[in-house]
């Protein structure tokens, strides 16, 4: 059968075949997350098999959808093979067109925007930081398997691998890498509030490209960065806020513009939350394209609350107050709001935990010897000068301890 355009089917063939060879890179990674696998890890690869059946799912029917919409308009009666394929690839951007038709409209933003935030400003900080820190190889792929799948399947499978691979005492990322993880967390928050303003421009498609190259740049060359001080867990919580803080931002003037657009269509309050209630189901419902984004934000929550609920009963030995607040917030904030906040939390454990052995390891070392000459005089002469020599050398070793880290900061 002659085929008019096989450069068009070649092209949504690589597709497929890329996606193949993404899993393929990382099939060493995979194969020891599995042979490690705990019920934990189980979790989150039921998760990421969920995720791809959902977004899936949507994502043929999108196909298909497409390729009717095609033959209505081109009035084309030629029943479906190869060659009417190719004429339909020939014809019709997927890419542009799916992005599109999730970007117009406040209804549809709502939903997607929120995927869209969590990738650039809370996906890339992840793979790069636990990335680094664990010398996970290859993490650039789980951010393109998450472009060219769903970010729901990449974060289930990295959360997995996480919990196999430990973290290696010391190591963090460069300085470099911190720097390159602003920049494309700044520059990638800034195409996300640019998009809903130009996705019926010309300017659209640019701007969703810059997009998807900030977020896999600074995963590059990861594997190139060096074990960098402790200092650094101090940036990882500022970044962590500022993703929280802008995303916060976003979501909640999304929010306003879509209660806006109701209250213009119908200036009656009086069934406000049933109209709310029917315009997110039915944007959900609209169109498959949106239908597949939407499944993706939304396995994206459980798998966010299920790594929230994880992390913290192998960390903190329970689940804070704090962390069930996070996740019973996250169904209404959204995981780009909740996560960064949980995540900034944690590094802030972290930190002060490295603080506090910095400290214990320093008046072990300076002042043991100190304190000891002390401690025979409580029991031969009395507590009063002792207590107060004791009290001395406290204080004399705090001010050096003050010093010590304030040389450490300026090296």
């Amino acid at each position: 059968m002659e085929v008019e355009h096989p450069i068009a089917v070649s092209i949504l063939a690589s597709y497929f075949v890329l996606i193949f060879a993404l899993v393929w890179r990382i099939r060493t990674e995979l194969s020891i997350t599995l042979s490690n696998a705990s019920s934990k890890v189980y979790v989150f690869i039921f998760l990421a098999v969920i995720s791809f059946l959902a977004t899936w799912t949507y994502m043929f029917k999108f196909f298909i959808f497409s390729y009717n919409e095609w033959k209505i308009n081109t009035l084309s009666s030629e029943p479906l093979s190869l060659n009417t394929i190719s004429l339909w690839l020939k014809n019709t951007s997927l890419f542009d067109s799916a992005w599109r038709q999730v970007s117009l409209g406040v209804w549809q933003w709502l939903w997607s925007h929120q995927l869209c935030s969590l990738t650039v400003t809370v996906w890339t900080p992840i793979l790069a930081i636990e990335g680094t820190r664990r010398k996970i190889p290859y993490v650039w792929v789980y951010m393109l398997l998450g472009q060219v799948v769903a970010i729901s399947v990449a974060a289930s499978l990295f959360f997995a691998t996480i919990l196999v691979y430990k973290p290696i005492v010391n190591r963090e990322p460069s300085n470099g890498l911190i720097k390159s993880l602003f920049f494309s967390t700044v520059g990638g928050a800034a195409t996300v509030i640019l998009s809903p303003f130009v996705a019926s421009t010309s300017a659209f498609l640019p701007n969703l490209l810059v997009m998807h190259i900030l977020l896999i740049f600074p995963l590059v060359h990861l594997q190139n960065t060096s074990a960098s001080k402790n200092k650094t867990i101090i940036y990882h919580i500022i970044l962590y806020t500022l993703a929280a803080g802008s995303n916060f931002s976003i979501y909640v003037n999304q929010w306003f513009r879509c209660i806006d657009s109701l209250l213009v269509a119908n200036s009656s309050r009086q069934h406000l939350l049933h109209d709310i209630y029917s315009m997110i189901v039915d944007t959900f419902f609209h169109h498959p394209a949106q239908s597949s984004i939407s499944s993706d934000i939304v396995c994206m929550q459980f798998i966010s609350m299920a790594w929230m609920w994880t992390y913290s009963r192998s960390e903190f030995k329970g689940l804070p107050i704090w962390v069930l607040a996070l996740i019973g917030l996250t169904p209404i904030l959204s995981a780009s709001v909740t996560l960064p906040v949980f995540l900034g939390c944690c590094e802030y454990k972290k930190l002060l935990i490295e603080d506090n052995n910095l400290s214990i390891a320093f008046i072990n070392i300076h002042c043991n010897k100190r304190v000891c000459r002390h401690v025979p005089m409580f029991y031969f002469h009395g507590t009063e000068n002792s207590l107060f020599g004791i009290v001395r050398i406290v204080i004399e070793e705090i001010e050096r301890l003050n010093e010590y880290k304030s040389k450490l900061s300026a090296n």
